[in-house]
């Protein structure tokens, strides 16, 4: 049976132009910066009306800010002493045109001694994407720079209560542009990517927990691994087209992989503890995972054919939620400790475990960013649950939703 998505509407933009300038060594200039210093400037209403909402060069300076490699500063004019004062080599600007529903951005990365044009890039597409168009211009500036992949389009899935109702909800990395993407009168819980257009997860359609899987640029869903059993926790690999998830069919609840397809199921673990919560390593080698075959959950590691399986975490009664770094070298996940849960992180020997997390409320649900620069997790507090952000050392925490019923968060990775 088919169960309808709400339609989520891709970005009609196009990028247009690129023009480029004066040479201007980008990689020497960011060579010489631990945080790159660099101008964003107001942009400019080249005709039409003046926009007073979804600003792009907050957006953009809000962008570089986040990635924790930029020393922004938003000025409102070229200033060479500001500039100098800040030790600033390179400076933004821009302007738009608005025109009914339709939006122009020009874009340009100037020599901040110079003024010279280092290079410019213009947009063009619908007012209700200029946010992307902004987070568009924003990856290419640190993929310019910096030679990584901007990961400023990317997408948060995350549960949404409502009643007895949860439905997932699919909001942008900054917690923008929120939509709903299931509409049923049942539970819907453990969302994950399997690609940037699909989305699996465990779902109560049937009476009990089945996976299912969605495309969100077709609006179409169905259900996709099932039986008598229980079926859930599912976690896709970013390597393989492989997922591992949860189920009971042979008793107890033990972790299974299977292709995307459904083809070449296969059992990993074999022991009569309850084994559920898989998470990939970046690689695809390995799989991190919850057990409580020593008397309480704990984050276990096993080969991604269930070999050398090893305990990871010892401090606390009760650790879950294992989310493995893009890097490769920790692993964070939820621990109870003290009748409270927070977020953790411990490399994947088992070694240097460490606290992020200690505000007030229960900190759990913890996912990546897909730079490694950021965990996403739960905050709950008061009753109220929403998705906030927090640097692996513990700083710049910042909440992203204020809806209040936001949990099990799940953020899309680079593919």
């Amino acid at each position: 049976m088919n169960i309808r998505f709400f339609r989520v509407v891709c970005a009609l933009f196009v990028f247009v132009t690129a023009t480029i300038g004066a040479e201007f060594d980008l990689d020497l200039y960011a060579s010489r910066f631990d945080s790159i210093p660099i101008a964003v400037l107001t942009f400019t209403p080249s005709a039409g009306e003046k926009l007073r909402e979804d600003r792009p060069w907050r957006v953009i300076a809000d962008d570089l800010e986040f990635t924790g490699r930029f020393e922004v500063l938003r000025t409102s004019e070229a200033d060479s002493a500001t500039f100098a004062e800040n030790n600033i080599g390179i400076y933004i600007g821009g302007e738009y045109q608005v025109g009914g529903s339709e939006v122009e951005m020009e874009c340009f990365l100037h020599d901040a001694s110079t003024n010279e044009l280092i290079v410019g890039k213009k947009y063009k597409g619908s007012r209700g994407f200029l946010r992307t168009m902004a987070h568009r211009y924003a990856n290419e500036i640190v993929e310019m720079i910096v030679g990584d992949r901007g990961m400023f389009e990317t997408k948060i899935v995350f549960v949404r209560e409502g009643g007895t109702r949860k439905n997932l909800w699919l909001m942008d990395y900054d917690g923008h542009n929120l939509r709903r993407i299931t509409n049923m009168n049942v539970v819907n819980i453990f969302p994950c990517f399997a690609d940037s257009n699909t989305v699996v997860w465990t779902s109560y359609m049937r009476g009990k927990p089945d996976l299912y899987r969605g495309s969100i640029s077709t609006g179409r869903s169905g259900i996709f691994i099932y039986s008598r059993f229980v079926e859930t926790s599912p976690a896709a690999s970013s390597i393989e087209n492989k997922l591992a998830y949860a189920s009971s069919r042979k008793g107890n609840l033990d972790i299974y992989t299977c292709n995307l397809d459904k083809s070449e199921t296969r059992r990993l673990t074999h022991h009569r503890g309850i084994d559920t919560s898989p998470a990939w390593s970046p690689n695809g080698y390995h799989i991190a995972f919850t057990s409580d075959r020593a008397g309480g959950p704990q984050i276990y590691v096993m080969d991604k054919d269930g070999a050398n399986t090893k305990r990871v975490t010892f401090e606390g009664r009760y650790q879950d939620s294992p989310s493995w770094s893009p890097r490769g070298d920790r692993i964070a996940y939820a621990s109870l400790q003290n009748g409270k849960f927070d977020v953790w992180t411990v490399k994947p020997s088992g070694q240097e475990a460490a606290k992020v997390t200690s505000g007030p409320g229960h900190n759990d649900y913890p996912c990546w960013s897909p730079d490694a620069s950021h965990i996403a997790f739960v905050n709950t507090r008061g009753g109220k649950s929403d998705i906030c952000m927090i640097r692996p050392d513990g700083s710049d925490f910042k909440r992203v939703t204020s809806l209040g019923n936001a949990k099990m968060p799940d953020w899309m990775q680079l593919q």
